[in-house]
């Protein structure tokens, strides 16, 4: 099923853009945080306060140059007539499609992370944090390819147009003005068959882009936000892309193990680690059906089919990271017997009636008065 979302990445997260909902995912001071909201104004509104108050001051200070070298002159001009007249306007164009190049760093990071979540055939989900990293970086449709349409389209134009008038000015006027119609046609040629030439060169043309420029290799925080911001927009409009299907299995080919499973979160600000394993028993109440478990004391006993149980450790081994912690230490022992179904029960059964066996062998002692 082919499921049209639309990504956006900025300094501090992610937006994922759906048909009827926006999800969100960024850090803030350190913590990942959320949200799901309709596609609206106010919506829109909150994006755009996220997406500025994120930038670095640095992008601010050149942003608010380059715009007063275009709008300043030009009032400046009504009153001293003689004096240059600033920037043309069309070199806003060139502000919003060449900032591009200019993306801060941790952008660019978040940028990359959202790529290998589009670029991923399988499930998006944290315990394939691994998998989802090794994912091609490069998007097809990333708004990179109209960027790269756009500055083309300049270029040729103004070439053309220069050649025809010898106006050079006015030739490159004209074709910034005229290249911003012709992106969306430039867009719907890509996709005609015959026209194979035109798609490689821009697309080759943004990959290199993609990989130098306007992406990096993300690392563990922003491709926790990509995923979460991916799933919170996945459960509301398209649930079934979150879900695992796995082949059926003949009944004798059922092979049921017990793991035995400590998570140490290592860096914690106090000695008590509570907090981490209540999170954790959540986790394993989601896989409730094809997992059995049980907390003990020192430990958390879980049984079930080895490939599910591969699954549920990556994903409790996941629970400390999500609260910004850098290391975790994972205790493992695994249980697996083939030659007949062994669990948990029948493990403490089994134990339970040697001891009553052993207490009905006891013969009593008789004491001598």
């Amino acid at each position: 099923m082919c499921v049209k979302i639309r990504g956006l990445s900025y300094q501090n997260g992610i937006f994922y853009i759906g048909k009827q909902h926006v999800a969100c995912a960024y850090h803030e001071n350190g913590r990942l945080k959320s949200w799901l909201k309709p596609v609206n104004a106010a919506t829109m509104v909150v994006m755009m306060k996220q997406i500025i108050c994120s930038m670095p001051l640095w992008f601010k200070a050149l942003t608010l140059f380059y715009l007063g070298l275009v709008f300043v002159p030009k009032l400046l001009v009504i009153w001293y007539p003689t004096i240059w007249e600033g920037l043309p306007y069309y070199f806003l164009f060139y502000y919003m499609f060449g900032t591009h190049f200019l993306f801060p760093r941790q952008l660019r990071k978040y940028h990359g992370a959202e790529h290998k979540v589009f670029s991923d055939k399988g499930v998006i989900r944290r315990a394939r944090i691994f998998q989802i990293g090794r994912a091609s970086i490069t998007n097809r449709y990333c708004s990179t390819n109209v960027v790269v349409i756009y500055f083309l389209s300049v270029l040729l134009l103004s070439m053309l147009l220069a050649g025809m008038t010898g106006k050079v000015t006015w030739a490159i006027e004209m074709a910034s003005y005229s290249s911003l119609l012709l992106v969306p046609i430039v867009q719907k040629v890509m996709d005609i068959k015959g026209f194979g030439m035109i798609k490689k060169v821009i697309l080759s043309t943004s990959y290199w882009l993609q990989v130098h420029v306007t992406t990096m290799e993300p690392e563990r925080s922003h491709m926790i936000a990509s995923i979460e911001s991916y799933r919170k927009l996945a459960a509301q409009e398209f649930p079934e892309r979150l879900t695992v299907i796995r082949p059926k299995r003949k009944k004798e080919e059922r092979h049921m193990a017990i793991v035995d499973v400590t998570v140490i979160p290592i860096g914690t600000e106090t000695p008590s680690v509570s907090k981490y394993v209540a999170e954790i028993q959540e986790v394993l109440h989601s896989y409730e059906g094809k997992i059995t478990y049980q907390l003990t004391p020192m430990s958390t006993l879980i049984e079930g089919e080895l490939p599910v149980l591969f699954d549920v450790i990556q994903a409790i081994h996941e629970v400390p990271f999500k609260h910004g912690l850098q290391r975790v230490a994972t205790n493992i022992r695994i249980d697996d017997r083939r030659d007949k179904e062994s669990t948990m029960a029948r493990k403490v059964a089994a134990v339970q009636a040697h001891l009553s066996q052993a207490e009905t062998e006891i013969e009593p002692v008789h004491h001598k008065e």
